[in-house]
Formats: structure tokens, C-alpha cells, sequence
């Protein structure tokens, strides 16, 4: 009889076991999960309101990051802008260097309190009006679907 000394501390017998041999069956992965999308948001110009929802996705209660939906620090390192609000005279420039940075390819969403302005970006996905945290998270769903 081979006899086989189990350390007290370390190793569980489980894990210097043979593993069984997995299922041959296929697991069905849904498209969604094939990927992950980092995106990056910039305010130029709303009542705050807009900030409130993006700060409300990021919680624990939507969970972005079982989806592959991730906030970046930096736009170089970003599949997708989201403009929160209407620009103003100011906050043009920004935001055009900061679609300069994106890194190709790339798409913007856009988050208004109201359809104030229309600007001419390039490469726009979507565009919401006052939505909810449950909303803002179903579009970037529906984004990443696409891709």
C-alpha cells in the first residue's frame, strides 16, 4: 500500500489529486463577454446631474465590471468617449484634444441634460437624453453587442 503524507500546513489533498477530466460538452458564450470596453468620460458642461449618474454606475449595485465595462484615467487608453453635456465656447478645445488622443478606432457617446447644441464629431455611437444609470448601462451593452 502506497502511503501518501499529507502536510499540515500547504497543499489540501485535493490539489495534488488527479483532477477529473472536464465535460466535452460545449459551453454557448454569448458575444457580449468575448471582449472588454474601457471608456472614458468627460464633463463639458452640465448641472452636475450628469456626473451624479456616471458616479451611480460605477457602484456596486450596477457592477460594470462583470459586463467588461471599465473606466479609464486617460483617453489614449480608451475604446469609447462619453461626452457628458452640451459643450460650451470653453470646453471645445478640450474635447477636441481629447478626441485627438483616442486611440483609432474609437466611439463617442453623447449624454445631455438637453438637445442643446449640435456639434459635428466623428464617430458617434449614441446619444442620450437625461437617462438613468439602468439606461446608460443597457446602451453601453448594446454597444459592445455590436462590435
Amino acid at each position: 500500500m502506497n502511503m501518501i503524507w499529507w502536510p499540515t500546513r500547504g497543499l489540501k489533498r485535493s490539489l495534488t489529486e488527479k483532477t477529473l477530466q472536464p465535460s466535452k460538452e460545449k459551453v454557448r458564450s454569448m458575444k457580449i463577454f468575448k471582449r472588454s470596453m474601457h471608456i472614458y468620460t468627460i464633463d463639458v458642461g452640465n448641472s452636475n446631474l450628469l456626473n451624479f449618474e456616471m458616479k451611480a454606475l460605477q457602484s456596486a449595485q450596477y457592477n460594470t465590471h462583470r459586463f467588461g465595462i471599465y473606466f479609464s484615467d486617460s483617453p489614449r487608453h480608451a475604446d469609447l468617449l462619453i461626452v457628458l453635456g452640451a459643450p460650451t465656447e470653453k470646453m471645445i478645445i478640450p474635447l477636441m484634444n481629447t478626441i485627438e488622443q483616442m486611440p483609432k478606432p474609437f466611439g463617442i457617446l453623447l449624454i445631455e441634460e438637453e438637445d442643446k447644441q449640435n456639434l459635428d464629431l466623428p464617430n458617434v455611437v449614441g446619444r442620450l437624453k437625461n437617462p438613468e444609470p439602468s439606461d446608460i448601462l443597457s446602451t453601453l451593452l448594446k454597444i459592445m453587442e455590436r462590435n
